[in-house]
């Protein structure tokens, strides 16, 4: 057992210093009373403080060098840059505290991509003289809908943690795919355009699948949301 010559009492384990004073302990050290408990989650903050740290500095070299380095006219770029870093590391920072509700972050990823890409597109046509295309409302959108929905239908459907918890992800994912649809299809008084076409076939397969495969779940989920 160590003891401290200046609180004058014994400390048992084996530490270095004592817990009182902050002194050094002398004598010979014994076995720790509690096992050591091993701080699983240090490594990833560690790293998750890097990350940030990195995407940060990016953002702040890109306004630097876009605005007070360079004297001569230039496109700028550095805000559609630091929008894209920013997405990144919101997406870095889920995978390194992996965070469990998969289902929300898929959905709150594609919100977020599609008005990042809405974002870029107009700050190109405003900033940079160039024609606005409308890529992003057209295909962009519609095909990461489409693709949200897919992983969330085959998620559904492997693991029923997804279904029981999430499933109100996938309705507004539906909710996403279909109402722009219809918005198109009154305003343009024609077919949509094909990606959106396509991203409401996905849509009506999957709700139906989630009928058939998970039909209580799906009607105890609604009944859960709104308080039937």
């Amino acid at each position: 057992m160590k003891y401290c010559p200046h609180c004058k009492i014994n400390i048992g384990g084996n530490h270095e210093k004592c817990p009182l004073c902050q002194n050094l302990l002398t004598g010979e050290g014994e076995k720790e009373h509690w096992p050591k408990i091993e701080d699983k989650y240090r490594k990833r903050h560690i790293a998750f403080k890097i990350v940030s740290f990195s995407v940060i500095a990016v953002c702040i070299i890109n306004l630097a060098v876009d605005y007070l380095f360079l004297n001569i006219p230039h496109p700028t770029w550095s805000p559609i840059v630091v929008g894209w870093l920013l997405v990144s590391g919101w997406l870095l920072e889920f995978i390194l505290r992996k965070h469990y509700n998969l289902l929300k972050t898929l959905f709150l990823s594609f919100v977020t991509v599609s008005l990042l890409s809405i974002f870029t597109e107009t700050f190109i046509y405003l900033a940079w003289d160039v024609p606005f295309l409308g890529i992003t409302p057209i295909y962009i959108i519609p095909i990461l809908c489409s693709a949200n929905m897919i992983a969330n239908f085959v998620l559904s459907l492997v693991d029923k943690h997804f279904t029981d918890h999430s499933l109100i992800y996938m309705f507004l994912n539906m909710f996403a795919g279909v109402v722009p649809w219809l918005v198109i299809l009154i305003i343009n008084d024609g077919v949509p355009p094909i990606a959106w076409s396509i991203c409401l076939v996905i849509n009506g397969l999957a709700f139906f699948g989630l009928a058939i495969f998970r039909g209580r779940t799906v009607i105890s989920e609604f009944k859960k949301r709104f308080h039937m």
